[in-house]
């Protein structure tokens, strides 16, 4: 699934990618989805590229 280039940025991809270790660990303190691409987990669907609830 290809996701809005726009808001890529704030995807936990694109911040891993870029270093922001503070902002991925505040982004993923209490994970409600994954991404069906990388399973990261995330706090919010808005902050992954392909979100999955998580079960």
């Amino acid at each position: 699934m290809a996701c809005d280039i726009t808001a890529h940025k704030m995807h936990m991809c694109a911040l891993k990618a870029e270093g922001c270790s503070d902002e991925v660990a505040s982004l993923s303190a209490s994970p409600t989805v994954k991404c069906g691409n990388c399973g990261a987990l995330a706090n919010s669907p808005d902050n992954v590229c392909n979100p999955v609830p998580l079960k």
